[in-house]
């Protein structure tokens, strides 16, 4: 019996190796004949499982019973069609799977129609063939058929599975084909035999045959498909290609990933990289990303940022025009740009052009909007600069022009009472005082021009950056009782009183600075206040402050209206400017002394209310020692 017994395996083992090995060869010779041999030779297989399963069955043991047609020929054609599936695609495995399932209808009907012709009519057998073969019970073939179709399924999903956790080939194939012909051989055997007394026989033989299969079969396609089958197949120019040859659906599949890894690997390397904000919305243009270049720009984090929640970083002078302009009509929108602002968390305000066009889909609905942000703070600062500069220089136009015209009267004044009083001096009958008066005011009228054209020379070269500092010992209280006894004749004649403060003592009051400038400062504001006061008080001094020593000229003048007092400093400028004529000046004075006090490393500043009067302030260091100045 042991000898029997080993002897049965060994031929169902020779069995399944010439028809693996046919199998293999005509799968290998695909790229040369194409895949229709091997087709037709796994429906062939069909028709002889179907009559060997019908009518032949070998007994190995005392419980075992085995069909050649079910375990060796129909196993066989399972594992091709997984052959198939691992190496070709899912379409060409369809194919094989439809092929195999039309192959079984068919020869059904057959059978059911041969048997049919049998019995109701009167055969001539010459050669004396059993017709057994055609009583076949054609339920058990549909079956069959049935348990086929969702074996096959089973493969593909199944070895899908067990790939994803077993990278080892063997393994997935042999656990594939066994959960698969288990599940044929119980399903099959309760579908064909459950009227059978010996049922449980049949299910424990096709349990372990078809299993034993499993084994042998998992070992031939492994070494075949490591060690024989390529990717890349090498063809002659004698033989024709098959024109399914082509990825396996599973690689397809990886393959597809990857791609698709790999295309969002680099769109969110590219939406990284980029020096724009980008985003994505919905068809209703709710956000539903947005890049981090857009966060760093916007100063929100991402999750902030989704649906509508970037509004908030909107600045809020744009922000309701920018919630209508984007969701009124918003399937009629196009392509759009918009100019807005946001505002930081630390209140940094950046302007950005926003950027968005719709994506439709194959219908051309609208799905939903790409946009960009782009950050244009340094453009729009430009332009804010470009238009203060512009304005900047047509008020300096403008107000050279009130120069050129108030320089022309103030040139022709003094003129005009030079010429005039010069010939007068002609008049033959003129007495001595008529004489001396019409000298004086020639000498005074002189004065004045020269006084206007120093100030033009003065201003001239400040800005070609022609002005040296001298340092040398001043003593502050001997120029300051100088300047009031020079200005106080003047004072009196607009009925004006001139005093001084002066406010440190006299041991204190020597320091070293700029004689000639520092002079020239206090002269012009004194001029100043006196030009602009009438019969009121004038008091100017100083005292020490720290390092400093703090100058100030106050006076009851007309005083400078708020909006003008930063516009005083200004060269060609005066505070009555819209009445240029009113009073005396070239209104490059202040000018003159505001670049003066900044080159002796001192500050200028007012304080004043209009009809009230004002007070001109102005540093310079106590610098007791000679010291190297930086200009």
């Amino acid at each position: 019996m042991d000898t029997q017994l080993f002897y049965q395996i060994s031929i169902f083992l020779f069995q399944g190796f010439v028809v693996a090995f046919l199998i293999l060869l005509l799968f290998r010779l695909r790229t040369v004949v194409g895949l229709g041999l091997l087709f037709t030779t796994l429906g062939l297989f069909q028709f002889i499982q179907v009559f060997m399963a019908s009518t032949l069955y070998f007994e190995i043991s005392e419980t075992i019973v085995v069909s050649p047609g079910s375990s060796v020929l129909f196993s066989a054609t399972l594992f091709a069609i997984l052959l198939m599936y691992i190496k070709e695609d899912a379409i060409t495995t369809r194919k094989l799977i439809y092929a195999l399932i039309i192959a079984n209808l068919v020869l059904c009907l057959l059978l059911l129609v041969f048997k049919i012709n049998i019995e109701e009519v009167y055969s001539y057998n010459p050669f004396d063939i059993s017709t057994e073969f055609f009583y076949t019970n054609v339920s058990v073939l549909f079956v069959g058929t049935g348990i086929l179709y969702l074996d096959s399924i089973l493969i593909i999903f199944l070895f899908e599975y067990i790939s994803k956790y077993i990278p080892n080939l063997f393994f997935r194939i042999l656990l594939t084909m066994v959960l698969v012909l288990s599940f044929d051989a119980f399903f099959f055997t309760l579908g064909s035999f459950r009227f059978f007394d010996d049922i449980q026989k049949i299910l424990y033989s096709g349990l372990v045959s078809k299993n034993f299969m499993a084994v042998f079969y998992s070992i031939l396609f492994t070494i075949y498909l490591k060690y024989f089958e390529k990717d890349v197949y090498k063809t002659n120019y004698l033989t024709f290609k098959d024109v399914f040859h082509s990825l396996t659906y599973k690689q397809k599949f990886e393959v597809a990933e990857k791609a698709v890894q790999l295309t969002e690997n680099r769109y969110h390397t590219l939406t990284n990289l980029v020096p724009v904000g980008i985003f994505i919305t919905n068809a209703e243009g709710k956000t539903i990303f947005v890049n981090p270049k857009w966060c760093s720009i916007s100063g929100l984090s991402q999750e902030n940022a989704l649906n509508d929640g970037f509004f908030s970083a909107v600045h809020p002078e744009d922000r309701e025009g920018l919630k209508k302009g984007w969701y009124t009509a918003p399937d009629k929108r196009n392509t759009s740009d918009v100019e807005y602002r946001f505002v930081k968390p630390d209140g940094t305000i950046t302007w950005v052009l926003g950027r968005a066009i719709p994506e439709h889909n194959e219908k051309k609905q609208i799905i939903g909007y790409v946009g960009t942000i782009t950050d244009i703070t340094e453009i729009k600062l430009y332009e804010l600069e470009l238009n203060r500069l512009k304005e900047k220089a047509e008020e300096s136009d403008r107000l050279k022009s009130a120069f050129l015209a108030n320089m022309s009267h103030e040139i022709r004044t003094p003129m005009n009472g030079i010429l005039g009083l010069a010939e007068l001096l002609n008049e033959p009958k003129l007495t001595g005082d008529e004489q001396q008066l019409y000298l004086d005011l020639i000498k005074e009228s002189g004065a004045r021009m020269l006084n206007i054209i120093r100030d033009i020379v003065d201003i001239s070269r400040i800005s070609a950056d022609q002005v040296t500092v001298s340092i040398d010992k001043v003593n502050i209280n001997e120029q300051t009782e100088y300047l009031l006894n020079k200005f106080t004749p003047k004072a009196v004649k607009k009925e004006t009183t001139l005093s001084l403060s002066n406010g440190i003592l006299v041991d204190d009051t020597i320091i070293y600075t700029d004689k000639e400038k520092f002079n020239v400062i206090l002269t012009k504001l004194i001029q100043n206040a006196i030009k602009y006061t009438e019969k009121g008080h004038i008091e100017f001094g100083y005292k020490k402050e720290r390092d400093l020593l703090q100058f100030y000229v106050k006076d009851t003048g007309t005083g400078i209206a708020e909006n003008r007092q930063k516009a005083i400093f200004e060269r060609f400028v005066q505070a009555d400017l819209e009445d240029r004529y009113a009073l005396e000046g070239a209104g490059i004075g202040l000018s003159i002394a505001k670049a003066y006090v900044e080159m002796l490393d001192g500050k200028i500043w007012l304080e004043s209310k209009k009809g009230k009067g004002s007070t001109f302030y102005f540093t310079i260091p106590y610098s007791k020692t000679l010291s190297p100045t930086p200009h």
